[in-house]
């Protein structure tokens, strides 16, 4: 089975809620982060009867790649875990199966490999947790790996 036949269920099944997106594909010409501003238009337009009037957010994908910071792949796996378990703004409620969506990025994580970049634009998913936004919403993490041939993404948002 190609790798992208084997991660596209594993993504859709992760973002499963109606606050978190997924995207994945083959690499291009395409910066991860004109990925991740594709994404977060697609997000903002869906979401954009809960957003603050007035409320802006990065308006390019140069704005998400500054962003965008480098994490280790064990954190990639907690934070696409946690992106698909919890809520963003209300933390002890429960999306679906921890157990299950880290099964799920567990094994993304693996068929990326060993050599994958990852990045996100926060520093921790637990109380005191710090952001770069990436959307004009109150609340969003984004956590994106790459390699060479392949690239996925996770999104989540949420307003309080």
């Amino acid at each position: 089975m190609e790798i992208l036949e084997e991660i596209a269920p594993l993504l859709g099944s992760l973002a499963s809620s109606n606050h978190v997106y997924a995207k994945w594909g083959a690499i291009s010409e395409v910066t991860i982060a004109e990925q991740v501003f594709d994404l977060v238009t697609v997000a903002q337009a869906d979401w954009a009867h809960q957003a603050v009037a007035g409320a802006v957010g990065p308006a390019s994908a140069r704005e998400i790649e500054a962003a965008l910071e480098p994490v280790e792949a064990a954190g990639a796996v907690a934070l696409m875990t946690n992106l698909s378990a919890f809520d963003l703004v209300y933390s002890r409620h429960h999306l679906r199966d921890r157990d299950h969506a880290e099964r799920a990025a567990t094994r993304v994580a693996k068929l990326l490999g060993r050599g994958a970049s990852w990045v996100t634009n926060t520093e921790d998913m637990g109380n005191g947790r710090a952001w770069t936004p990436v959307t004009r919403h109150g609340i969003d993490v984004v956590v994106a790996g790459s390699t060479v041939e392949h690239f996925v993404i996770l999104l989540a948002l949420g307003d309080d």
